[in-house]
Order: structure tokens, then sequence, then C-alpha cells
């Protein structure tokens, strides 16, 4: 009897948020949304083909591959391209200029893998789009694009074609996207104060600017070390010398390659020490990859981190998945590798340098052994290097950056928001000896999307530097580029020099001269700290001093549209009664109520 007493209380309080008009911001309510679907048999199409029927088939011509069924194409129709340089496109037209998911129907039935091709827009390629293989059509993500208002032109390029395509759809992104906001908190807590305060840097020029960098030649930069032990940057720079002289700037991020640093190995390249100078001397900032070498098989002499399947030589047999085992040579290798990194980074650490630091590069494309074999022992292999950097040999100036990508499976190797801090692209889409200005936008917010917006993105590595002028217009806010080394920096099919001059001449980019203290960087738009919940009274979501039903009221509203109805952080933190951290959600509503109607003794 007391619990249907208790009950109908309960139903007297949402009655009262009804009156108010409330009760809606509580329910899960559909957002209506306007997508628009084009069919890729109604567009154009330059040497592919349309077909205007559908059928059964198979892969093989004998019927000894994999059955396939186009008969569900919509329409009854679909293009199909297959030779490198093919296109089909359509025309789309949206009311506003903005940000749009783009969605792509296809059918990728020849490779057992994937096949990747080029997305343009109104003539611009803005990245690649990855199709995995499938036996029928079936919708798959194109990205978000950046479409101007009235007609646009959306095309797909045969890079690596025989791929069919049904048709596309598109529809507004989430407009938070642009907002650009960052955690300002490292992964690790304990990071130190100079790897906080680049960090603070980097946030507060995200969306403002972008940072130049360039990528320096592997190998030792002080041939005359008798004669100057001292001066570790001084021969072989090349690139920073050619910048210096087309330009008259010098670039801000200087790009290392711990490629010599191995155990077992007496080769080395004063890189750590070159981080070192550009840091503390030159006053910029140091990005440092690892191309991870390890014996080409046990026992063998030559190392390597190409895998035989990508036809270099050497190549290593060397498996990460046993190198995971406890017990296997392979484990004992990787366990001494990690040992030595970790005693060059801490030369690094001894001189309050901070470093990104940006380890397992570009594992999605299973070139390097550490993506060979999949997913899911990639991840636990940056998990644990991760906490051996970390908890074990105590390098606390590392600022951990993962090289992503934008492909349907890329989410399945993302190692985790605890453990990155920054998201890494690397570009290179120069194409037919000519450079690529673009700026790539959809792929740069396809990175924003991939983490909500958590984590900052960055050109890690690139060939052209992406013009000023589509940079500011399609608002591709990356935080830096990196050119490779030598003819990816020099050559005009890689970056003219017109375009070099601007780039570095110009508001938007920050060069070295422009550079604050990084290590003592204040920043601008520091965070308060937040509020201990035992500052309030639990349920005062008002601050008023005391718990009633507008507090229930001020909840579901804010829960309802948190841009028209703000709170602050006091009022959040005292409104969190309810799985105290996960922020307002309607189990606080409820047990506020509970309380209220004196079901519920305390909150």
């Amino acid at each position: 009897m007391q619990f249907q007493k208790s009950k109908k209380v309960v139903c007297g309080f949402m009655s009262a948020l009804i009156s108010l008009n409330c009760i809606p911001c509580i329910q899960s309510c559909a957002v209506s949304e306007t997508v628009q679907k084009y069919e890729f048999e109604n567009g154009s199409t330059q040497g592919g083909k349309i077909y205007t029927e559908t059928w059964k088939g198979n892969t093989q011509e004998d019927g000894s591959g994999e059955d396939f069924d186009l008969t569900n194409a919509s329409g009854g129709a679909f293009s199909y391209l297959d030779q490198k340089g093919t296109k089909v496109s359509v025309d789309v037209e949206v009311p506003e200029s903005g940000l749009y998911e783009l969605s792509i129907c296809y059918c990728e039935p020849y490779d057992p893998n994937k096949k990747v091709q080029y997305l343009n827009i109104n003539g611009v390629n803005q990245g690649e789009v990855c199709f995995i293989h499938n036996l029928t059509f079936e919708e798959t993500s194109g990205g978000v694009v950046m479409l101007q208002k009235g007609v646009n032109t959306i095309e797909l390029e045969a890079y690596w074609g025989y791929t069919m395509f049904d048709y596309l759809t598109i529809k507004p992104a989430d407009e938070k996207l642009k907002n650009l906001s960052p955690v300002r908190q490292l992964s690790n807590k304990n990071a130190s104060k100079s790897a906080q305060s680049l960090y603070s840097y980097l946030c507060d020029t995200y969306g403002k600017h972008i940072i130049s960098g360039q990528q320096e030649y592997c190998g030792s930069h002080n041939y005359n070390q008798w004669n100057d032990p001292d001066n570790y940057i001084k021969d072989n720079e090349a690139e920073f010398e050619y910048i210096m002289e087309k330009t008259g700037k010098q670039p801000a991020i200087r790009g290392i390659d711990f490629l010599a640093y191995r155990s077992n190995s007496n080769w080395e390249d004063n890189a750590p020490e070159r981080a070192i100078q550009w840091v503390n001397e030159y006053k910029g900032i140091a990005t440092v990859t690892w191309h991870w070498n390890v014996p080409s098989e046990k026992g063998g002499e030559e190392v390597a981190f190409y895998v035989k399947s990508t036809g270099n030589t050497p190549y290593t047999t060397f498996s990460i998945s046993k190198a995971l085992e406890e017990g296997t040579w392979e484990h004992e290798q990787l366990m001494a590798d990690i040992e030595e990194i970790a005693k060059q980074l801490k030369k690094l650490k001894d001189a309050d340098v901070p470093v990104l630091w940006r380890p397992l590069h570009e594992a999605e494309g299973a070139w390097f052994w550490w993506g060979a074999e999949g997913a899911e022992p990639c991840k636990k292999l940056y998990r644990l290097l991760y906490d051996q950097l970390t908890n074990v040999y105590g390098l606390d100036n590392l600022i951990w950056v993962w090289t992503g990508y934008t492909f349907p499976t890329s989410s399945e190797w993302y190692p985790g928001d605890d453990v990155v801090d920054l998201i890494g692209y690397d570009k290179y889409n120069a194409k037919d000896g000519l450079p690529n200005l673009s700026s790539i936008s959809s792929t740069f917010y396809s990175l924003v999307q991939s983490t909500d917006g958590q984590k900052m993105v960055a050109m890690s590595e690139n060939d052209t530097i992406p013009s000023l002028e589509n940079l500011i217009n399609d608002k591709a806010c990356w935080l830096y580029f990196c050119p490779w080394y030598m003819n990816y920096l020099t050559s005009e099919q890689n970056n003219p020099v017109e375009n070099l001059k601007e780039i570095y001449n110009s508001e938007y980019c920050i060069t070295l001269d422009e550079l604050p203290d990084i290590k003592n960087y204040v920043s601008e738009n520091t965070e308060p700290t937040q509020p201990s919940e035992s500052e309030f009274l639990r349920g005062d979501v008002n601050l008023n001093g005391s718990v009633d039903i507008a507090d229930v009221v001020a909840i579901a509203s804010y829960i309802g549209d948190s841009r028209n109805n703000p709170l602050s952080d006091n009022s959040i933190v005292a409104g969190d009664v309810q799985n105290t951290g996960d922020g307002l959600t309607p189990g606080d509503v409820l047990m506020i109520q509970q309380y209220l109607a004196t079901i519920i003794k305390e909150l």
C-alpha cells in the first residue's frame, strides 16, 4: 500500500513537469533530419559504366569465386568504376553552406580486403573513401564534407577501382563539429609542467592558426662532431635551409625519427640530442616518430619494419602476436627495445623537453609489422607501450599522438581516449605529377567526428601543404603540417614554391619566430577547476540553499536543450546526484523527485 501511495506522489510531480512543458526534455525524442538521396545512375560518368538492370553473379567466370547479388540496387540501376581515373558524379543541392554527412551505397565483391577511391567535391580532391569487401549493396560512411549553398558536384574517382555505386545520401552534420573544443587535460594526469604548457598552447592555437612543421632527413646531422661536439644541428639540413631560402622563415615543429634506436645496436645518430637542441636552443617544438626496426627473423642480422607483402627488402617476419606472449623470443626483443627507447626518451625528460610522441604510426595500412596482424594486437601493443613508458619508466614529458584513418574499420584500431592526446593523419595525395593543394576538409572533419571532437587533429605527415585559400575557405583547421623530407618538400610536383612562400608568410601560419616560450606558456583560456560536490547542497541546482521542484525543472530543461537552458559548472555538480560523475541525466531528475516525495531520505 505504501508503495502505491508513493507512486501517486511521483506522478503528481510528473504532472507538474508536463504543465511546464518540460516532459519532452526528459523523454527520448527523435530529431527530424533532412536526408537527401541521389542515384549515381542519374549522374554523370567519365569512363565508367551505367547499368540499368541488375543480376546475381560470381567473381570468377568459372563460378569458383564468391557469389554476389546486385538485385537490391535502389531503382534497379547502378554505376560501375573499374580502371584508375574513371569517374562518376552527381550534383547535389543544399540550402545552406556547411558540413554534411555523406553516405554511399556500394558493392565491392572483387577484393577480399578493400578498394579505395578518391572523393572530389566541386572538382577538388578531399581525400579518400574506403570500400570494404561485400557481396551486395550496402551503405558506408563517406565522411563529413563541406558543401556550399546551392549546387555542388560530388564525384568518386577510381584510384583502385572495381566497385559498384548505387546512390549517396547527405544530411546536415552535427554543428558541434565546428566548435573544436578538445579536452584540455593530457592523458597522463601526472604530465610534466612543460608538457602541460605545450599542450595548452596547442589547444589555444587549434582552429585559429596552423603550425608549420618539417620532417628532417634521417641520420647524423653533425659530420664534424669532433670539431663542434655540442652542436647536433649543423650538417644535413637541406630541408630547413631550403625553407629559409624560399620563405625567409623556419618551421616551428621539427619532425625527428628514432629509426636508429633499438636494443643490441651500436648505431646512434644523435636524434634525441637534436630534439633537445631544437627545443632548448632553437625554442621550437619536437615531434618524434619511431620506425621500429626488429630482426628480419629469429637470429637474423638484418633488421626491418616492413613486412613481406610490401615487396620491400629487407622485410621482417616478426610477429606482433607472438611478441605479446611472455616466454617468446619476440617478447624478449620487444621489451628490450622498449627499454632502449625509454632510455633515449629519458634524455629529453632530463632536459625538460616535452615531445609530440608518435609511435606505431600508419598501423592500419598493415605495411609495418605492428599493424600486419590486425587491430587487436596493435592496440594491445600501443597500450603496453603507453604503460611501460608512462608508469614503469616514468616519462611524463610525452604527448601521445595516434595516426588515424577514415576507413570504416578505423574505429576498431583506436587505442582509446585514455591513452591518446592528439590524432594525426598522414596525407599523401599528390598524383599524376601534380601537387594537391586541397585542404582535404572532409578527412579533417571525419577525424574530428571520430573522437566526438575530444582530440585535436593534425597533419602528422604530408606531401603537398594545403593552400592558404583552401584551408581558410574550407575551415579545415589542421593543428599543424609536417612534409616528409627531400623531394616531398622540395619538388614542384609536391610543394610549389609560391604556395610555400604564401603559407609560411601568412598570418594564419605559425613559424619558429612566432612561438611563445612553450615550456612556460600560460593558457589564455584556462578552464576553472571543477568544483567539489561537497561545496554544494546536493540537488540544489539553482544554488538557492534548498531543494525543490524548481531544481527538477532546471535539470529537465538543461537535458532537453542545454544551449538555450545552460547551467553553470557548480549547478551541474550539485544536480549530479545519481551515478555521480556522469553529468546530468533523467536519473538525476527521478532521484530528486523521489527525495521530494520522501521516497528516499537523502540525496
